[in-house]
């Protein structure tokens, strides 16, 4: 499922969140399950956030992207802000930012790759200061992992109050309700039984 971005942030920072958002979840570490296994598919991810990509990912750049997951997801959930911003600082480093405002496109944007970078450092670079900027906005409690029983998808919680706790209202959240159901209903039927 889409997750659409209702935290304070430009349209651009947005799109880079949620795509690293989808990065992330494109293997399920409960499963095992890789769904980023070609160039095609990594590309389609990206067309639908909004990148322009003109021909599938090179296997070298699929590699480097399928690499960056876990240093991304650590940031969700993680309750030592400080390391995260050190860990996503070190990456930039590594991917060797360098910040230049461009209006490419019409609209005064920034990039942060190097020119002429890979797309897979592209997208890093650009999805680091993402969730580097959702930090600095003080929003890192909202980096969060889905309390599913069965899920342990990132998400970024844009509800009014931060208090959402599942990836997918739909999916998980709708699981965990029926379940928590089944489960008074259970403890209410054993009392009844009880009471005789």
């Amino acid at each position: 499922m889409r997750q659409e971005f209702a935290v304070a942030l430009s349209d651009y920072t947005g799109r880079a969140a949620l795509t690293a958002v989808e990065v992330i979840n494109s293997y399920d570490v409960m499963t095992g399950t890789d769904t980023l296994t070609s160039g095609n598919e990594a590309a389609a991810l990206f067309r639908e956030r909004g990148w322009v990509v003109d021909r599938p990912v090179s296997a070298a750049n699929l590699k480097r992207l399928r690499d960056l997951r876990p240093r991304l997801r650590f940031v969700f959930g993680n309750a030592d802000v400080a390391k995260s911003v050190e860990d996503l600082n070190r990456l930039l480093r590594e991917l060797q930012a360098q910040p230049q405002l461009t209006d490419h496109d019409g609209a005064w944007h920034w990039h942060y790759a190097r020119p002429k970078a890979p797309l897979a450092d592209r997208v890093a670079t650009t999805c680091v200061v993402a969730l580097l900027t959702v930090i600095a906005e003080g929003d890192a409690p909202r980096l969060k992992v889905c309390e599913g029983s069965d899920c342990a998808n990132v998400f970024i919680d844009a509800s009014r109050p931060g208090s959402r706790r599942f990836c997918d209202s739909k999916g998980c959240g709708n699981r965990a309700h029926v379940s928590a159901y089944r489960e008074r209903r259970k403890h209410a039927a054993a009392d009844d039984d009880m009471s005789y």
